[in-house]
């Protein structure tokens, strides 16, 4: 990583990866970002591009990615505090579908309005964005 303020893994996988999925930001209404460190959602909201660069923090700071919040983040507690078995990213998977289907367990945020969720697993340098779309 040439700059460890952002991830190009990132930029250049999410990109691919919205392009291929057919949505934009505006469809995304429940993200989850792999966090076994702190800043990789940093680096997922800024990087996938939903803030601008430097401003996930305020994003954060101001409960946007709280439940109910413009894009709740990361709903089964996170990596950092759910559990992390080893293969943390497909619990970030399960937990989009749960969003999406209406569902979470526990519950934690509203039903997604559009059915979209972002899943991207991996590390800052190795991203695999999954990308679900139900339509309403």
């Amino acid at each position: 990583m040439a700059d460890f303020t952002s991830s190009h893994a990132f930029r250049v996988a999410g990109a691919k990866a919205f392009a291929e999925a057919g949505i934009t930001h505006n469809d995304v209404d429940h993200l989850m970002i792999y966090d076994a460190l702190a800043r990789p959602p940093i680096y997922g909201l800024e990087d996938l591009g939903f803030v601008p660069r430097g401003e996930a923090d305020a994003f954060i700071a101001e409960h946007n990615t709280a439940p109910g919040g413009k894009l709740p983040l990361n709903t089964n507690g996170c990596g950092l505090s759910y559990m992390h078995s080893g293969m943390y990213g497909m619990y970030a998977l399960q937990e989009s579908v749960r969003q999406m289907r209406g569902h979470p367990h526990p519950p934690r945020s509203p039903p997604p309005r559009s059915r979209s969720a972002t899943a991207a697993a991996g590390s800052p340098r190795r991203v695999r964005p999954v990308m679900f779309n139900e339509p309403s």
